[in-house]
Order: structure tokens, then sequence, then C-alpha cells
């Protein structure tokens, strides 16, 4: 039977991040806890975070501003993006070594905001401000998204400088708060069986492609984002990404997944979507790769659509060797269905 490994680093930056999304997202993070059965305890456990971890200035809202699906810069430029070091070279000083490249940071910023923008209208956006400016301006962005995005690109460089100092300063205060309560953690893991996991994500996610392939399961706590349920798939096998409450909104998460006609909505509203799914109805399985040549789509545009859709389990995914190969998830389908059938006279 497969084993767990228990990785400190990934759950611990996942954490910091998360002092900053509450902070410029609280109206989101509460919203996710509505059918949460301690919903006024938990209210008063986020308010307690942004009281201990607080005085955060408004310049980094750029950076953690979550945006109407949900997504955020930092988590998603700079985490989800080093899944394949999460379990090797992925901590807080590769992070900060990450960060003094402005250009990049530019790049990757006009690349979240405008993610359906050509390679070259990048190029052209990060030369000169007045076509990115132009972007913004006539984007659906609301007005403090405006102001906020042109505020950062006239003058980049204080922003990311505040960035790093806030990193460093709420990164030394995380580090005493994991040293008081790390036992929490240490306590679900020993807890802990590949078995167990396996029951407890029934529903979210087969894992039996570990046991097959005999692979290497990691397991990654948060302590601050208690509620958190996050899988990647890696070369190595994959890493589950949990708050150290996960199983109290297990279940929710389930039925939230299978069940919301708004987030199915939400998830085929682009076309570019709606033809995916018809590629992967005529190919059965599909790479990344395959979608930019396809549909002459940028990396991150790809990245991003199949994300928008795997999000609410219209996708699902296998891995062979280093590919990850997308396919319909046939089960979410009949699960819609069920639902959609109540509008009808038949």
């Amino acid at each position: 039977m497969p084993q767990i490994r228990l990785l400190k680093e990934p759950g611990y930056i996942y954490d910091l991040f998360f002092i900053f999304n509450l902070k410029f997202n609280t109206k989101l993070r509460i919203n996710e806890l509505e059918n949460n059965e301690n919903l006024s305890e938990n209210i008063k456990y986020y308010n307690n975070i942004m009281d201990q971890f607080s005085d955060i200035p408004e310049d980094l809202f750029v950076f953690f501003h979550a945006l109407e699906n949900g997504r955020c810069f930092m988590y998603t430029q700079y985490f989800n993006p080093y899944k394949e070091q999460l379990s090797t070279t992925f901590n807080f000083k590769f992070l900060l070594s990450e960060l003094p490249d402005k250009e990049r940071l530019k790049e990757r910023l006009i690349r979240f905001y405008f993610y359906d923008l050509p390679d070259e209208e990048v190029e052209a956006c990060i030369k000169s401000n007045t076509p990115l400016f132009s972007h913004i301006k006539n984007s659906s962005y609301s007005g403090e998204e405006k102001s906020k995005l042109y505020e950062f690109f006239i003058d980049p460089e204080p922003y990311i400088q505040t960035l790093r100092y806030e990193l460093m300063a709420k990164e030394i205060m995380l580090s005493q708060y994991y040293e008081k309560n790390y036992q929490k953690i240490l306590e679900v893991f020993n807890q802990t069986t590949f078995e167990i996991l396996n029951k407890d994500m029934k529903g979210l996610r087969d894992l039996s492609f570990i046991k097959k392939n005999n692979q290497t399961l990691y397991v990654s706590y948060c302590l601050l984002s208690k509620f958190t349920i996050n899988f990647m798939g890696i070369e190595e096998g994959a890493v589950y990404l949990l708050g150290h409450d996960y199983l109290s909104v297990i279940d929710y998460a389930k039925n939230k997944k299978d069940l919301s006609l708004q987030d199915l909505g939400n998830a085929i509203c682009e076309e570019s979507r709606v033809k995916i799914l018809q590629l992967l109805l005529e190919r059965e399985e599909v790479t990344c790769k395959d979608l930019e040549k396809i549909f002459s789509f940028s990396g991150s545009t790809a990245y991003h659509h199949i994300t928008m859709m795997m999000k609410i389990g219209l996708v699902k995914t296998r891995n062979e060797g280093k590919t990850i190969l997308y396919s319909l998830n046939r089960k979410y389908f009949d699960a819609i269905i069920d639902v959609l059938s109540k509008f009808s006279n038949k």
C-alpha cells in the first residue's frame, strides 16, 4: 500500500499567501463558509487571523485580490506553476528569489489579468504602457481594479519592494505561529493513511493511480487556511494540500462540485471552453499543448480555460509520466442532467 509523505513548505507558503488573500477577499472567504454549521465561530476565527497579521498595505491589492472566478495572482503565478518543486526546492527562500525579476513579474501580471491576449500583444504591453492602458480601460474590470492596475504599471518598483518586505515581515510572524501550533498538523497526519485519505476524497479525486503506478502521495497541511482542499498531480505522483480541519467541509465540497448550475454557467460561458469540450468529445483525451496548438492559445490561456472547467468537475485528469491528460468527466454530466431534468416537462 502506498505511503504518505508529509511536506511542510507548500502548506506553509499557502498559509503565508492566505494571510494577504483574506485581507483583500474577506467577503469572498466568508461566503465560502455559508453552509458551514459553525459559521459564526469560523467568522470569528478569520477575524482573529486578520487582527493577528494586521497592517497589510492596500498597495498589494493587485497581487492578492481575487477575480470573479476566484483566481488570485500570487497563488496562480507563484505557487501553482512550481508544483513539480513542491517536494524538493520550493520554500520561502526560493519564493523570494523569484520576485526581484521585475520584467517577469510584470509579464505574469499582464497574462493573469488579460489571459486571452496573444503573445505578441503581451510583448507590446511589456514594452509600452500605451497598449496596456488601452486594455485596462476597455476591460470589464471594476473601477477599483482598473485604478489599482494603472497605479501599479505606472511605477511597479515600489509595489514589488513592498510585496517583498511585507512577505518577509509576515513570514516571521507566521513562523512563530507555526512553532506554537504545528502539533495540530502532526496529530492529523499521524491519523492519516493512504486508505483513509482515499476514502475521504472519494467523489472528489480518484487516487487509485498512485497505487497502480507505485507512485508517491505527498500531503501538506495548512494551519491558517484550515478548510483548504487542493490537489496537484506531479511527476512523482501527487500532492494534496489540505487544511488541518478539511474533514469538516469535505461533504460540502463534494456536493458543491457536482450540482451548481451557476458554476456550470460560469465554466462554459466562453466560446473557447465549449470548443474544448467538443474537442474532448471527439478525441477523448488532450494535453494543454494540444489546446495551444489547435486553438492558437498561449500556455497561460490554455491553462486558464482547462482549470476553470476542472474546478467544477467538468473535466478530469490522469497522469502519464510527466504528461497530464484531460478528459470529460461523464459522471458530472450525468449528475447535472439530473439537476436540469426538474426544469423539463418530460
